[in-house]
């Protein structure tokens, strides 16, 4: 028996027990933010393609003329408040089930 553990000292191996673990919560950290941004470019990705692929086919024709540009703002404003609310909602779902202890 080594005198450290008498005194209450952890033994070497369990020092590098402590140590290992830190570094394993540092990298899982590590991991959470770098998949939150992917996801956060992901979504945006999303957001610019959906608003592309709706407003732009609703709005536009040819030959492109400048009665068109108002209804291509009021569409993005339109889908961008619709994006936030959504967001918004999604966001506090998952706060409220991470706190319940759900997730």
């Amino acid at each position: 028996m080594a005198l450290s553990s008498i005194f209450g000292g952890a033994s070497p191996s369990q020092q590098q027990t402590t140590v290992s673990s830190s570094k394993a919560a540092s990298v899982k950290e590590q991991l959470k933010t770098q998949i939150a941004q992917e996801l956060a470019v992901a979504n945006a990705s999303e957001l610019v393609n959906k608003v592309t692929e709706n407003c732009f086919e609703k709005c536009l024709s040819s030959p492109y003329s400048n009665a068109e540009e108002g209804c291509v703002d009021q569409c993005l404003a339109k889908y961008m408040r619709s994006w936030n609310v959504v967001s918004k909602a999604y966001v506090a779902r998952i706060q409220q089930a991470s706190t319940s202890g759900e997730i």
